[in-house]
């Protein structure tokens, strides 16, 4: 521990003493800017809910723009593990919701760019993502199926570069430890009314471990039009191809212990891993009727296929193939009212996801004989109204929504007999928020929230009776979310957010493992969950150049009733969720160009298994970046270098819940390096 607190304490009075030498400490205004997540624009300190907010800024330039991970880990509630397992992608984690996740993300909503990248049976990726492109980010943490329907256990808000005035063009070069390179090229073009930006990313790396190369083309599309001041549209493309993405699975104790690096026997031997290639198309449209009414609608259309080797012999190798379309749209009025004003939301969404799932014998790498072949279909259609209420000091927020779910599977193998069948997952979902100024820039506020998560459509397939058809036995997961907190601006150089939740769940999906099909994950409802928390944000500017950023949050997630073979787990608390996490950020950025990061993370020892026998021990991660801008006319050239895991910590990555045999680790890179070249041209 002393060595981390002599390095911080040195950074420390290094970036001090650079401050002396060219600032005097001064008060900063933190700007306020609304917030879309609640889909009426807020501004942060009126919010009713939980809500924290990302901005890119110049210290985009100095990171390694691997992960979202990146991005996310200051954010307090919110926990994300596999970063470095491209095959599993990204699990992330947000007041517990969505831990349960095997691959991709579950019960956390992704929007990007005002589409909805999840699809409607609750299932994300994360993997089509531009991430350079990144300009900020918002995540309404907690229960909110009111807004945002089926899977809303946290809402994550992605917005990309829009606004510019200028036309630019950005290259950058990155190369990093295990062979990992990236290049990136990006151009934005303004005339008159219209713009648009183009972007293509290129990502290889050969990973930490054995069994686990990424080979990543990703390309993304925005034009914007302006046809009136009243009338606007924009148009997005997004294609992704990735014909490499690895899994070298989890490992046990031991394994571990013997060599950090090596893969799973396995998942070598069956050649376990991912290809897929994705397109996407989507547009908005918004017309505003008068000053105070507008309508907004969207579509979007997209196709993946996917191609997953498990690493188990009989249906062990994966082809699907999604078609996912929808539409929604909302009609906004707000009118003035004494001492405030009454803002009412009235809108609807339907999406159709159908997924052409065929599984095969997994001949050690060689497809073989065909074991399951069927079309499963999810879809949805939404009506939702929300109202926000402003007098005098308070916000009032309202909303309800309704949710009509229709789940089916045709089976198309029927020499075993006919396993279709449908099912109807459908929901009411209530919100209640309050926000009440106590003094001028000093708000408390509360809610009541709820959600439900119906299972997605490859947990429903993943049958433990072998056959064909939906798991019978799966339901829905319920929660029922409380929560208070005080949040502020102080001084005009500091910001504060403090939260306490209590969230009660029913059904809570669970994922385990069988002998007889190790490898593969299927999934049970507990019976019930009790989850209380503390959340806190602070950020606190130091001078005009140095600022300190925090988080930390508490979780104390224990299973209420759980009974599994004779074994009573109440009282257990939830695996893959700890109950301390802290992150801390350091950063300088001066007027000369020089920009620096320091980021310190602390996760407590937290269990991997639902009987609470397997335990991840607690872990510090330390990671600097430095970046130096230089001005040439009208070109920045800016060099960057960065240090991941200073002190060579050892760590999990991700750990596999309820793993069978104990394969519950995935060993985190120990210490590694980046670096590279960005070019920003901007025309007059």
């Amino acid at each position: 521990m002393k060595k981390y607190v002599l390095f911080i304490a040195i950074f420390n009075l290094y970036l001090l003493r650079l401050t002396a030498q060219q600032d005097t400490l001064q008060r900063i205004t933190i700007d306020e800017v609304e917030v879309s997540a609640l889909r009426i624009a807020t501004p942060p300190l009126q919010q009713p809910f939980s809500i924290a907010t990302y901005r890119a800024g110049t210290l985009q330039e100095t990171r390694q723009q691997l992960s979202l991970q990146e991005y996310l880990f200051q954010v307090p509630g919110l926990f994300s593990l596999n970063a470095n397992n491209y095959a599993q992608d990204l699990r992330i984690s947000i007041r517990g919701f969505g831990a349960r996740s095997a691959f991709g993300i579950r019960g956390v909503k992704i929007v990007v760019d005002g589409i909805p990248e999840t699809t409607p049976d609750g299932q994300g990726q994360i993997d089509n993502l531009n991430i350079g492109i990144i300009d900020r980010m918002e995540v309404l943490k907690g229960p909110s199926s009111a807004l945002y329907g089926n899977a809303s256990g946290g809402v994550i808000q992605i917005h990309t570069r829009e606004n510019f005035d200028r036309n630019f063009l950005n290259a950058g070069l990155t190369f990093g430890s295990f062979n990992m390179q990236q290049y990136q090229l990006s151009g934005g073009w303004t005339h008159h009314r219209t713009r648009a930006i183009l972007q293509g990313t290129h990502t290889r790396t050969d990973g930490y471990r054995e069994q686990s190369r990424l080979e990543n083309t990703n390309f993304n599309a925005r034009i914007f039009h302006d046809f009136s001041d009243r009338s606007k549209a924009n148009l997005q493309l997004n294609y992704t191809n990735s014909p490499v993405g690895d899994d070298p699975g989890g490992i046990n104790a031991d394994d571990v212990a013997e060599d950090r690096r090596q893969a799973r026997d396995q998942n070598v031997r069956y050649h376990a891993g991912e290809a897929i290639a994705q397109l996407k198309l989507g547009g908005q449209y918004q017309y505003d009727l008068s000053e105070n009414k507008s309508l907004q609608f969207y579509g979007f259309y997209s196709t993946r296929d996917f191609e997953g080797l498990l690493p188990i012999g009989a249906d062990g190798w994966v082809d699907l193939q999604r078609a996912y379309f929808g539409q929604g749209g909302h009609f906004k009025t707000r009118s003035a009212r004494a001492n405030g004003a009454n803002t009412f939301q009235l809108g609807y969404e339907w999406a159709i996801q159908s997924d052409d799932r065929r599984r095969f014998a997994n001949n050690e790498g060689v497809k073989g004989d065909l074991a399951l072949d069927q079309i499963e279909r999810f879809s949805t259609v939404g009506l939702y109204v929300l109202d926000h209420l402003s007098f005098n000091r308070w916000l009032l927020s309202f909303g309800l929504r309704y949710d009509l779910n229709q789940l089916s599977a045709d089976d198309q193998l029927r020499s075993d007999g006919d396993q279709s069948g449908s099912s109807d997952l459908s929901a009411f979902n209530p919100s209640l928020g309050v926000n009440y100024e106590v003094a001028p820039n000093l708000h408390i506020y509360g809610s009541y929230r709820t959600s439900f998560e119906t299972p997605s459509l490859s947990e429903l397939s993943a049958n433990p009776s072998g056959e064909a058809g939906f798991d019978p036995d799966l339901k829905s997961q319920r929660a029922y979310n409380y929560e208070v907190g005080f949040k502020g601006i102080l001084g005009n150089n500091m910001d504060f957010d403090l939260t306490l939740f209590h969230i009660d769940t029913e059904n809570d999906l669970v994922p385990y493992e069988l002998e007889a099909f190790p490898g593969r994950t299927f999934y049970r409802n507990a019976g019930s969950t009790t989850r209380d928390g503390i959340e806190l944000w602070l950020r606190y500017q130091l001078s005009r150049f140095f600022s300190v950023r925090g988080s930390y949050t508490y979780s104390d997630f224990s299973y209420k009733e759980y009974m599994l073979d004779d074994e009573d787990f109440a009282g257990k608390l939830l695996p893959a969720i700890p109950p301390h996490l802290l992150a801390l950020q350091l950063a300088y950025e001066n007027d000369k160009g020089l920009n620096l990061r320091l980021q310190h993370r602390y996760t407590a020892e937290f269990y991997a298994n639902d009987a609470n026998t397997a335990t991840e021990p607690a872990y510090q991660v330390t990671d600097l970046s430095i970046g130096y801008r230089v001005g040439l006319k009208q070109a920045t050239l800016i060099p960057f270098f960065g240090i991941n895991n200073i002190f060579d910590t050892k760590y999990s990555d991700n750990v596999r819940i309820n793993a069978f045999g104990g394969r519950y680790y995935e060993p985190a890179p120990g210490i590694n390096f980046f670096g590279g070249l960005r070019l920003n041209l901007e025309g007059k």
